[in-house]
This record gives C-alpha cells, sequence and structure tokens, in this order.
C-alpha cells in the first residue's frame, strides 16, 4: 500500500510540449548523421533505404505507446527494470540489468565514440590510425565532467542538445534546395529487398537513430492526463522525425551520388557540409555534428551509468561495492562512470561504430520484446492497477511492435550471426552471476568464509571480464575475415 500511495504522489507536471521535447530530445541526434550510409549499404537501394526509415519509425512508435502503458501503471525509477521485475521476476530484470552494464552501455557509448573520432579525424585530416586517442581523449573529457557533478554535465547536456538542431536543419534545408537532384539507384550488397534478412539488419539500423523512445515511459507517472497527452506526443514526435531523418536521406542523395555517399560512410554529412557551404563553412557544421554526437557520449553516460549504480545496489553485480559507491564531493556515481567509460574504449578498440551501434540494439530489442508480451501478462497478472493511459487499438499496436521485434532480432541471427549469438552470450552469463551472488546472499559467512567469498568474487571478476573481451575480440576477428 505504502509503494502505491508513493506512485500516486508523482507530480504530474508534464504536459505535450514537455512530452513532445523529450521525445525529440532524447532521439535525436548522431543517428541522424551517422547511418543513412550504413542503412543504404545494406538495403541496396535508395528507396527501400528510405523505407527501413519509416518501417523503423512505424515500429518505434508501435513499441512507444505500448511501452507506456507499463510505464503508468509502474512510475518509478528505473523503467524497464522495474516493469520486468514486476511482471517476470527478479532473474529476468537481472539480466536486464547484467545486459545494459555489459553489452547496450558501453557497446552504444563505444559506437558514438567511433562515429566521433571518425568526424574529428576527417575534420582536422588525421590519420585514422589515431582516431583510439581521440577516442581515449572524448571519453576522459566526458567522464571528467560527470565525476566533478550532475549541474556541469547538466550544462554540457544543454549546450550540445541546443547545438546539434544546427547541422541538422542546415544539411535537411540546403542539401534539398542546394542538391544537384541526381538521385541514382545504387546495388551495394546485390540482394536489395529480395532478402529478408539484410532488410532487417537495415531497420536495426534505424531503431539506433530512433532509440531513446523508451525513456519516456520512465516518467508517464508524471504526465498530466497521459491517456491524451502519451500518444500525441509518441506519435507526433516520431512522425516528426521521421520526416527529418527522411529529409536528411534525400539531401544526402542530391549532394552527390550514391556510390560516394556509400563509400564515404560516417564522412558523408561532414563532406555533403562543406560542399554546400565551403571549406570553412562545412567544416563548422562538421564541429555542430560533433558536438551534437558529445551530447549522445555524455547523455548515456549520465543516465546509464546511474543503471549501472542501482545494478550494484543490488548486491548481484560483479564489483557492486565497487561500482555503488558515490563520490563524497560530486555526489555521483564515480566508480560506474569510470567502468563504463573503459569498457567503452576496449569495445571500440575491437569493433567498428556500426556493428557496436548494432549489437547494441539487438541486445536491447530483445528486452523490448519481453517488455511487449508483458504488457499483456500484465493486463491478466495486475487487473486492478489503475491504467490513467491504455493503449490505443490493443491488441493491434502490441502485436505490431512484437512483430516487428521478431522481425529485426530474426535479421540479426541470420545476416549477423556472430554478432547476435556473442549478444546472447553475454546476456546469459548473467545467469551463473546471479545465482552465486543469491545464494551468498541469503546465508551469513563466517570470517574464513568471507575470505573466501572475496577471493572468488576477485576470480569471478577477473574470468568474466576476460570471456566479456574474448567473445568481442572473436567478434572483431570474424567480422574482419
Amino acid at each position: 500500500m505504502a509503494e502505491h500511495n508513493l506512485e500516486n504522489s508523482l507530480k504530474k507536471d508534464l504536459g505535450l510540449v514537455s512530452a513532445l521535447s523529450l521525445v525529440v530530445g532524447m532521439v535525436l541526434g548522431a543517428g541522424a548523421f551517422m547511418k543513412p550510409p550504413a542503412v543504404l549499404e545494406v538495403t541496396g537501394d535508395y528507396n527501400y533505404a528510405l523505407l527501413a526509415w519509416i518501417i523503423g519509425g512505424a515500429i518505434s512508435i508501435c513499441g512507444g505507446l505500448t511501452l507506456c502503458e507499463l510505464g503508468v501503471m509502474f512510475p518509478k525509477t528505473g523503467g524497464m527494470l522495474v516493469y520486468l521485475e514486476k511482471i517476470y521476476g527478479a532473474k529476468v530484470a537481472h539480466l536486464y540489468g547484467w545486459m545494459i552494464t555489459v553489452i547496450f552501455s558501453p557497446s552504444l557509448v563505444g559506437a558514438l565514440v567511433g562515429y566521433f573520432s571518425s568526424v574529428f579525424c576527417s575534420l582536422f585530416n588525421i590519420n585514422d590510425v589515431y582516431r583510439m586517442a581521440v577516442s581515449a581523449g572524448v571519453l576522459g573529457f566526458i567522464a571528467f565532467i560527470n565525476a566533478i557533478g550532475v549541474r556541469q554535465a547538466g550544462y554540457l547536456q544543454t549546450i550540445a542538445t541546443v547545438c546539434k538542431l544546427i547541422p541538422i536543419l542546415l544539411l535537411a534545408i540546403f542539401g534539398l534546395c542546394k542538391g544537384n537532384g541526381q538521385v541514382a539507384l545504387f546495388t551495394a550488397s546485390g540482394q536489395g529487398i529480395e532478402t529478408c534478412a539484410p532488410f532487417a539488419v537495415a531497420i536495426l539500423a534505424t531503431l539506433f537513430a530512433y532509440d531513446g523512445w523508451a525513456q519516456v515511459a520512465s516518467v508517464a507517472g508524471e504526465i498530466n492526463n497521459p491517456s491524451k497527452v502519451l500518444p500525441k506526443a509518441i506519435i507526433f514526435g516520431i512522425v516528426f522525425l521521421v520526416a527529418v531523418y527522411a529529409c536528411i536521406n534525400i539531401a544526402l542523395f542530391k549532394i552527390f551520388p550514391v556510390q560516394e555517399m556509400v563509400s564515404l560512410g560516417h564522412k558523408a554529412s561532414s563532406v555533403a557540409s562543406q560542399r554546400m557551404f565551403g571549406h570553412f563553412g562545412g567544416n563548422l557544421v562538421a564541429v555542430g555534428i560533433m558536438v551534437s554526437i558529445l551530447g549522445g557520449i555524455n547523455g548515456y553516460i549520465m543516465t546509464l551509468s546511474r543503471t549501472i549504480f542501482s545494478m550494484a545496489e543490488r548486491g548481484t553485480l560483479i564489483g557492486a561495492r565497487y561500482l555503488s559507491t558515490i563520490d563524497d564531493d560530486s555526489r555521483s556515481p564515480v566508480n560506474a562512470i569510470i567502468v563504463l567509460v573503459v569498457f567503452s574504449f576496449l569495445y571500440s578498440m575491437f569493433l567498428d561504430a556500426d556493428r557496436l551501434s548494432e549489437i547494441s540494439m539487438f541486445s536491447i530489442w530483445v528486452f523490448y520484446l519481453l517488455t511487449f508480451i508483458g504488457v499483456m501478462i500484465a493486463r491478466k497478472k495486475y487487473p486492478d492497477v489503475p491504467r490513467p493511459y491504455k493503449i490505443i487499438g490493443y491488441p493491434i499496436i502490441p502485436i505490431i511492435a512484437m512483430l516487428g521485434a521478431i522481425y529485426v532480432i530474426y535479421g540479426m541471427l541470420v545476416y549477423q550471426t556472430i554478432n547476435g549469438i556473442i549478444s546472447i552470450v553475454l546476456t546469459l552469463i548473467g545467469l551463473p552471476v546471479y545465482y552465486y551472488y543469491c545464494k551468498n546472499k541469503n546465508r551469513e559467512l563466517s570470517l574464513g568464509e568471507i575470505k573466501k567469498y572475496k577471493i572468488k568474487r576477485m576470480v569471478t571478476i577477473a574470468v568474466s571480464t576476460i570471456i566479456i573481451i574474448s567473445l568481442f575480440v572473436a567478434c572483431g576477428f570474424f567480422v574482419s575475415n
């Protein structure tokens, strides 16, 4: 009963404008600049590339509308961690938190760092061999800002949010107006839409650009009149983003031949800016792109380090005592930030940014699928819990979200089997870790047992780290060959 009262005590101060800003602000970022060439390369045709962006947006809308019902049912800090625990129990919730800690967080941050270093080296004409040094520098800078305090990290986030709108608008508007209009068909892989799996991988790439809509569900309990505001915020917000991404894609197609766009990869947006605005103007836009990506790195390190911290507080995470420590001066989870930064750098060493983004999206969408199914389970398991918002078009919308999730998971497993298997294996490693800590947590230990427990814990940390890094090295080896 106390929990129920606590949930109802949240202030419902967010309106439609605030909710729309949250959707657009969380989603719009590096994917707008980095993913168009990758999507085009997989689909093999610019029409199908645009279709992939539209389908990715539609899946995200259905997913957002579905997830928000759980958000208003369980309006507590933790988001999906709370939903999965309520529906499936502590074990599944632990696996989700473990996946966030070991796969999603470092892979996502590592991908963003890879994108940043690519634009940085292109802008300053630096040899690619120094990309690792650039990655280490930007991660060190973001870690330093976050270690000082959340207020300073918040200032950086605000600046980056404003700055990222500038290159997006310039690319979309001037690209459509100043492009040469030569949008050519191009077959990169010779497969195009005829093979289902590659197109599913293209949709998975677009989902990286749309990722962030799930954050709306975590504040659903603080939205005024959620039954009306939530659907409008998610639908209008993501439709707006679909239009923005479509404009950017078409603009890039018009600026230079499609073959060149695919070969440029991550550099396409910065090169396009130079062709539109000259060397100096293009460089300014490229700086705006880097600031935008920097904001994404900062935002994810801010939020995901808190998720790691929350998992450590539960006591079922390797190095829990270290990771659950709050710095006395900054009042920030500095240890969690450091671990996230170190693993992100290591991941970026072994795999390129696109591969890391695909692994992160595959791993999170497996749990999105469980959450979509969980909405239907919750209808039967918690029939009396108040639902200020219910999914419009139930059960069609959740079913579409589920089918979309199944489709992209299928595509990853068929077309990029190694990445999919590594994601699953790394997630399942969390099970023995969970049982190990639960076993020792539920009984009192003698002094001798405590010493043995500490030794076992250190061995567990070392072995798990070696396994995780080895799997990513193996993935990098198979991909390169």
